[in-house]
């Protein structure tokens, strides 16, 4: 897999001080902010920015910049999130699908994982790191800091909302380990039948309970869109959950790199997009439904903008911010009204980049532009043209650039480059630093992926892949890499 050239460049250029040209200490660098937010899409994004129902994604832009960020192949959220992760292909680091290749297939875990993630590069270069809820984080890695990891999937709520389970069987959920105790009251009072249901209801409504059309007829018309809603609700609480413990921990000490991964716009997008544009679909959909569903997925980007000012008040004033979407979404499956997914995107549709912070330019959103890229749903290929925000960057760019922020030099052997060349004033260059060759050589070696306790496979299978439909995709990815030969 070659490279994503940058076409446009990022560069954090802090002013030289005094007159002089020597580097700033970094420990006086600020900190900085990384917030992942899955399946972000800009065709979403830009009529809520111009309703002003995104004040707080507003003004991260108005002061910074936004734009597209590319993405690739096969696009399922553990494989790019650890791309975004490491700069690395998935070749390099290891991770190729949600789960490893069958007869064993288990979900990855960062064990599995080949090469250094920025959170192991940056607690090298003794910086201090704090993570909460990033794909694949699960078991706990020894940092300079602290990690709420995540095993496999927040969605995977059977396992993710038994505190007692993360607490007694799953040891490694935090580093350090005795950081599980200041977490654990956040777990149960995130649990879906605990008080964020109030917050749910509230912003998304109560889809009716049982109804029958009449007594002889035992078809539930509410039944298909009741299933979505009841992981989709897991998924507001795992994210909700993941904000608190990200604000506590913040308001005991802010790290040099604080990273924390919301879940929300991408499950939102899978399960609602058939009430969001019901036009481009070829099957009825009852009126109802789309009248109580159609603002599902702008209620889910309006809590993940909530989420974002709750960041920016607990951060500090000189924190720089880098907003990260793994991939865009769009209609899919449009001829199947039983398909879970009504919004998929498994042709790499580009993603959302947004930065701010000292030393970079404030230019807002950049013009749009045509984006070419190849789709593929399954063995056919096609060529996408789409309108969407200049591009900025690809997925393998995000860590070179946190690097290069944080004054670390990035590895030659990374597939991305740091975004440079969006200079403030006659701002110079202060954290450049020249490329090392690697940061793989005497990284713990990877071994094959970890069960936390009996039966989460299944589980996991059951609960993530089956409903969210996408297991019949993985599948298919997977045999196009065997007969590939994993390229």
């Amino acid at each position: 897999m070659q490279r994503i050239p940058a076409i446009l460049a990022l560069s954090l250029l802090l002013p030289a001080c005094g007159g002089g040209e020597a580097e700033p200490e970094t420990a006086q660098l600020p900190p900085v902010f990384v917030i992942g937010m899955d399946g972000l899409e800009w065709d979403v994004m830009l009529p809520l920015l111009k309703e002003g129902r995104l004040p707080h994604f507003q003004a991260m832009i108005e002061r910074g910049v936004g734009g597209g960020l590319e993405t690739f192949q096969p696009t399922f959220s553990p494989v790019v999130w650890t791309t975004i992760a490491t700069g690395a292909t998935p070749q390099q680091h290891g991770v190729l699908n949600f789960s490893e290749p069958k007869p064993n297939g288990l979900p990855y875990t960062s064990n599995a994982r080949k090469v250094p993630a920025v959170w192991n590069i940056v607690s090298e270069a003794e910086r201090s790191v704090l993570s909460v809820g990033w794909w694949v984080s699960w078991p706990a890695e020894p940092v300079n800091g602290r990690i709420v990891a995540s095993y496999a999937a927040q969605a995977q709520g059977q396992v993710f909302w038994k505190a007692g389970v993360w607490e007694e069987g799953l040891p490694e959920l935090t580093y350090p380990e005795d950081l599980i105790y200041d977490v654990l009251p956040l777990l149960e009072k995130g649990a879906p039948t605990g008080p964020l249901r109030t917050g749910y209801d509230a912003l998304f409504e109560v889809i009716p309970g049982e109804a029958r059309l009449s007594p002889q007829d035992p078809v539930d018309p509410w039944e298909f869109p009741r299933v979505r809603d009841s992981f989709f609700r897991i998924g507001y609480h795992g994210d909700a959950t993941h904000l608190a413990i990200f604000e506590q921990e913040l308001a005991k000490d802010v790290a040099d790199l604080n990273m924390v991964y919301f879940g929300l716009p991408d499950v939102a997008g899978h399960f609602w997009w058939r009430y969001y544009q019901p036009d481009e679909f070829e099957y009825a959909i009852p009126q109802e439904h789309v009248d109580l569903l159609q603002k599902r997925i702008d209620a889910a980007y309006e809590a993940a903008d909530s989420w974002l000012g709750r960041i920016v008040e607990a951060a500090p004033e000189n924190a720089r911010f880098l907003i990260v979407s793994d991939h865009g979404m769009h209609a899919a499956n449009r001829r199947n009204p039983q398909h879970p997914q009504s919004g998929a995107h498994e042709d790499a549709p580009p993603g959302v980049l947004i930065a701010a912070g000292p030393g970079i330019a404030a230019r807002g959103i950049l013009p749009e532009v045509e984006w070419r890229y190849s789709a593929q749903f399954g063995r056919q290929r096609r060529e996408v043209v789409l309108q969407a925000p200049e591009r900025i960057g690809s997925v393998f760019d995000v860590t070179p650039t946190i690097l290069q922020w944080m004054g670390i030099p990035h590895a030659a052997d990374m597939n991305g480059e740091p975004l440079v060349g969006l200079a403030t004033g006659e701002a110079t260059l202060a954290t450049a630093q020249p490329p090392v060759g690697t940061y793989a050589t005497g990284f713990r070696p990877a071994t094959a992926p970890r069960v936390p306790k009996d039966g989460l496979n299944e589980d996991f299978e059951r609960s993530f892949l089956d409903q969210l439909g996408y297991s019949e995709a993985a599948e298919e990815q997977a045999a196009r890499d065997q007969e590939e030969g994993g390229d």
